[in-house]
């Protein structure tokens, strides 16, 4: 559904603060014009510096790494912007968010306002958690993301990705990868569409520090799944994992 465009690029003064980073200034405009936050605009080049999205100022801040100060700004001039789709992707402000690597603090802050947001997926079929855990992967935000929705864990994309095959990719931690397995153990046996698992996914990051500790960790369960469940792992199907998120 189209959004209706409220101002053409540049005329909405709390976009072009929040686009130019002016934080201080976006706050006060903000709270004296709280219609603006409401205001949708469009973006060309808003991902990628190709695909065109109609954004409220929420999303656009999101994508900038804004401050804690921002986020409470602008949710206090419209309640339902976090909730807000963008047109590109259907992206809502906290997944653009863990994509833009913003602070622990503003992610937390988002999921303070809008727990569930942690179990919306986009068009791509992908969650926050992907989102930051393949740019970041830091220890802190993914656990506050598992926190406030543990079944994103067994939430595939697309390509069949889970979590733990992003964060597998990427070499995040070892905490992260523990967690991720605790929070679904079957997922040490699944696969990509393209015939990946997980610790096939380490050879993606051949010089992470952690890729001797993790599969070590994941050659261990691997095992340990197969023995408990004495027959192939099954993906479940998109819809069941989404009740489950």
């Amino acid at each position: 559904i189209p959004h209706k465009i409220n101002s053409p690029l540049g005329s909405n003064d709390l976009s072009l603060l929040v686009d130019n980073e002016q934080w201080e200034l976006a706050i006060q405009q903000s709270n004296n014009n709280r219609h603006l936050a409401e205001a949708w605009s469009s973006r060309p080049g808003f991902f990628e510096g190709i695909k065109t999205s109609d954004v409220l100022p929420i999303h656009i801040a999101c994508a900038r790494r804004p401050t804690v100060e921002v986020i409470d700004a602008l949710h206090e001039a419209n309640r339902m912007g976090l909730r807000q789709k963008e047109s590109a992707y259907q992206r809502i402000p906290l997944q653009i968010a863990c994509r833009s690597d913003a602070s622990p603090d503003v992610v937390r802050r988002l999921l303070e306002y809008y727990p569930e947001g942690a179990a919306v997926d986009d068009n791509l079929g992908r969650l926050a958690i992907h989102y930051r855990l393949s740019n970041g992967a830091d220890d802190e935000t993914i656990g506050a993301l598992l926190k406030a929705c543990p079944g994103s864990a067994r939430a595939f994309d697309r390509r069949g990705w889970l979590p733990l095959h992003v964060a597998a990719s990427v070499g995040a931690s070892p905490h992260v990868i523990q967690s991720l397995v605790e929070a679904h153990p079957e997922a040490v046996l699944l696969a990509t569409i393209k015939g990946s698992t997980p610790r096939r996914c380490l050879n993606m990051a051949p010089h992470s520090p952690n890729k001797a500790a993790n599969t070590d960790f994941l050659l261990r369960m691997e095992l340990e799944e197969q023995s408990k469940l004495g027959r192939k792992a099954a993906k479940p199907s998109r819809g069941s994992v989404r009740a489950v998120v």
